[in-house]
């Protein structure tokens, strides 16, 4: 192969690398986050202690249990109010009970296999329709694990009074779902992030073609090839690393169509600063990689110069 054909192909080749190496590095964050529970109960466990969830989940909860209790057990009508009343004055004693954490562990839990699951759905009807099927999967949280801690711990409050002894011993609690709204389709549309996760699942192929494609193009370089071919893979790592520092507003609230109120807005925001997390620290990844390869490249291209202009001896 003629030498100017080998030093672009290298060229070719670490671009390749390091286009594989950003989408390994973007996938494995992303399979994690989804795929296993850990990332999500980081990201939103925190929240069972956040003094804005302690104001607003309360209200929440102690308007479905008002509604399940008032509406699904034998307590009479006259009643309803002053069980609401009682509700209400536990308040914030509602999250204050020993199965609180793991109520809202098992929430949040419930919410990505939720996700998960509609997500594939979803990539199902496509695959037989042709098109987007299922409609926009949100991120959806189940109260249903949240109302059982609070009626536990409702009913230690009530317990001895006339009130409490109306009160059931175990409390039917179907689904009670709070819709985030986030992705909407604007931002992010299912048949798009699904794409995007079959994708991401391939991570681990991605980042051996990185490391293949980067042996490839340092081999078929020339030696006074190599530094430019090194050079092309610092420039572009430096570039994607701003378009992902450019991207990561992209999904947050500015672009969305309705903020949802209280619980909803707290973790479409704890998520949404996750997502801007990840894509800085990958920014910063990929910044920091090129600025090294730019340097690395120029030193290597000023030796061999420096090489061919020393005069051989004897």
């Amino acid at each position: 192969m003629p030498t100017p054909l080998r030093n672009i192909a290298a060229v070719v080749l670490l671009l390749a690398a390091v286009l594989l190496g950003t989408g390994s590095l973007l996938g494995s964050a992303a399979s994690t986050m989804i795929d296993t529970p850990e990332p999500l109960q980081r990201i939103l466990g925190p929240l069972a202690t956040d003094p804005e969830l302690r104001r607003v989940l309360p209200d929440e909860l102690g308007a479905v249990l008002g509604q399940r209790l008032t509406g699904d057990t034998a307590i009479p009508g006259q009643l309803a109010g002053p069980l609401q009343d009682a509700i209400d004055s536990a308040g914030g004693a509602l999250l204050d009970g020993p199965g609180f954490p793991a109520a809202w562990a098992t929430t949040i839990e419930t919410a990505r296999a939720d996700f998960t699951t509609r997500l594939a759905d979803a990539a199902d009807a496509a695959d037989v329709a042709g098109a987007a099927g299922g409609g926009q999967v949100t991120l959806r949280l189940d109260l249903a694990p949240l109302l059982g801690s609070g009626y536990d711990t409702l009913q230690a409050s009530l317990d001895g009074s006339a009130l409490g002894a109306l009160l059931p011993t175990t409390l039917s609690l179907p689904p009670a779902v709070l819709d985030t709204g986030w992705p909407s389709a604007q931002q992010l549309p299912t048949e798009t992030l699904n794409a995007w996760l079959s994708v991401a699942r391939a991570w681990g192929w991605m980042l051996a073609g990185a490391l293949v494609a980067a042996a490839a193009g340092l081999l078929l370089a020339t030696r006074s090839g190599r530094p430019w071919a090194v050079l092309s893979g610092g420039l572009m790592a430096l570039a994607l690393g701003g378009g992902a520092r450019l991207w990561i507003g992209y999904l947050g609230p500015g672009t969305t169509t309705a903020a949802a109120p209280g619980v909803e807005s707290l973790v479409t925001a704890r998520m949404l600063a996750a997502l801007e997390g990840e894509l800085a620290a990958v920014a910063t990844i990929l910044v920091t990689s090129g600025i090294v390869l730019l340097l690395l490249g120029a030193v290597w291209g000023w030796w061999a110069a420096r090489d061919r202009d020393v005069p051989v001896r004897g």
